[in-house]
């Protein structure tokens, strides 16, 4: 492309930093582009850590390989790229001025300088230190590097850890806490501060159907617990110490109770920090200071729902950030407008996957939030593979203006969350959701998508008073119940609770049997049969009735 010939160095050698230079050289072969790291390894899957650890990947260097079977060191990135990595190789300082990085070669203890024309920071993040005391020893780490991965499961092969902790209930620590209990037969114990698992992505119905799955499966869930202490017992083993007076004994404690940037080398020479702890930049990846960029887990970017800036830590947003790095350095038009914080993760079988605010982060940032909950198979019933799916949808009312979703089940679930990622990027509504096409054929979906019920559910909310009730609230309703499943279904699952019971075929000539004035609740197996009937119940005068959202499979699934 006619360039000429420029210094770029890259700080950091994993997802962005790696991306930024494998596209740059691509499109910029005359740059000379060097990426300095201070682990061993670079361009590491550390999202797949947690299965390292369980051994359902075999070699600690399968997380660096290219599809192709080669491994993404040094040698790689030079003979297949063109790009100079230094490994073991830790920058002390910038002097901005002189455009000079000062290193440090970790093995030999030799220091040196590079000079740069552009800079890039992608030093990632780590890990939060606990604000309780806790100990210094080999039986207490985070999990968080990826030799921290390598030297857990070398520990479960040798059967040296029989019990364990974790410090945390955020994605990584629930991968972790299968990869303990599931595939090593680990006891393992997980602590929480908040009530449900997955705090920033799930309210707490969504969290329970997370949290049966544990406990069903042997975990130890410490939810609403805090942390006092952790010490060190007289036969050298951790043990944790509740604010509730409990005690956990321990043969390894993971302290995993979140990330942060990593901002010292950024802060020193200048650049912005923002209020979230990120490093500051545009929506071209670029600093305050002229020819720096920034990408990965150490930057803030703003969020597409709330348009305030953020951080989001995910892997996949880390390689769309280096491509856009890359571009601007190399002079070509490219954007990352922001980010919906759309994550998933399998645990014993079960997909989680959310994407923007849930109900309880929308309240705190001032939406007058709206919720509707859905439950579904993620084909059609009749056929052999169809599995049942949960769903929350919460918008904002009046506008309409979609705000977060979260689905849960054991089949289809990620390809909504994909959707609703695009839609919610786009400033999309809830009527935007009856729009959605998908591609329909009974082994993989039904004729409508949980996206088109949701919006058809929260529009009848809003403009035709259909309430849905929360179902983690079933037990707490107070009034009438109509239970209007088929009676083989009261059979297989009771509701529990006193109820009226008319079939769909019956209710209708039933209705005057209730107090138009009391509060109703209709329920069925799943909700489209109870949604239907509160509107019958409306339109005869009934002004204070509802229905079990995503009906009885619903709330039994989670009370």
């Amino acid at each position: 492309m006619g360039n000429i010939k420029q210094n770029i160095v890259i700080i950091g050698g994993m997802a962005a930093g790696c991306k930024t230079a494998a596209r740059l050289k691509r499109i910029s072969p005359d740059f000379n582009v060097t990426i300095i790291e201070k682990k061993s390894f670079v361009s590491y899957g550390t999202c797949g850590m947690p299965f390292f650890a369980s051994g359902e990947i075999d070699g600690f260097y399968s997380l660096a390989k290219t599809p192709w079977g080669r491994i993404r060191d040094a040698e790689y990135f030079q003979k297949a790229k063109g790009i100079n990595v230094l490994t073991e190789t830790l920058v002390e300082k910038i002097d901005y001025n002189k455009k000079l990085v000062e290193c440090l070669d970790i093995k030999n203890g030799n220091r040196f300088s590079l000079t740069f024309d552009k800079l890039v920071i992608s030093t990632g993040a780590k890990a939060k230190k606990p604000l309780f005391p806790v100990p210094d020893f080999e039986k207490i780490s985070t999990f968080h590097n990826p030799l921290d991965a390598k030297k857990i499961r070398e520990l479960a092969q040798t059967g040296k850890i029989g019990k364990a902790v974790i410090i945390g209930g955020g994605s990584i620590c629930c991968e972790l806490a299968e990869s303990l209990a599931g595939l090593w037969g680990i006891e393992t114990h997980l602590v929480e501060l908040e009530d449900r698992l997955l705090p920033t992505s799930l309210d707490k119905e969504m969290s329970r159907f997370l949290e049966k799955t544990f406990i069903s499966n042997e975990i130890n869930l410490h939810l609403s617990s805090r942390v006092e202490k952790v010490l060190e017992n007289d036969e050298g083993n951790p043990v944790v110490y509740l604010i509730n007076g409990e005690e956990i004994d321990s043969d390894y404690v993971f302290l995993c109770i979140g990330i942060e940037p990593e901002v010292e080398l950024a802060r020193s020479i200048g650049v912005s920090i923002g209020e979230s702890g990120g490093i500051s930049v545009d929506s071209q990846m670029r600093t305050n200071l002229e020819n720096v960029w920034a990408g990965g887990d150490c930057v803030e970017v703003k969020s597409l729902i709330t348009g305030k800036p953020d951080l989001f830590p995910y892997g996949s947003l880390a390689n769309r950030q280096g491509r856009v790095i890359a571009n601007s350095i190399a002079g070509l038009k490219s954007e990352l407008k922001g980010a919906s914080g759309a994550i998933s993760l399998k645990v014993f079988g079960l997909i989680t996957a959310s994407c923007g605010l849930s109900e309880n982060n929308a309240i705190n940032e001032g939406f007058n939030a709206g919720v509707v909950w859905g439950s579904w198979h993620d084909r059609p019933d009749f056929h052999p593979d169809a599995k049942s799916l949960l769903g929350k949808m919460i918008y904002e009312k009046g506008t309409m203006k979609l705000l977060g979703l979260q689905l849960m089940g054991r089949g289809e679930v990620t390809r909504y969350i994909d959707v609703f990622s695009v839609l919610i990027s786009n400033g999309a509504t809830a009527n935007d959701f009856l729009d959605v096409e998908h591609a329909y054929t009974p082994p993989h979906s039904s004729p409508l998508n949980p996206l088109n019920s949701l919006g058809a559910m929260a529009i009848s909310q809003e403009e035709g008073g259909i309430k849905a009730l929360n179902p983690l609230l079933l037990e707490q309703f107070d009034g009438n119940i109509l239970d209007i499943r088929e009676p083989f279904e009261i059979s297989n699952t009771p509701l529990g609770k006193d109820a009226k019971e008319y079939p769909i075929m019956e209710y209708r000539n039933q209705i005057n049997e209730f107090d138009k004035d009391e509060p109703l609740l209709i329920i069925c197996q799943k909700g489209p049969r109870s949604y239907e009937a509160v509107r019958t119940f409306i339109n005869a005068g009934f002004s204070n009735v509802q229905y079990i959202g995503g009906g009885y499979q619903f709330s039994k699934v989670i009370i």
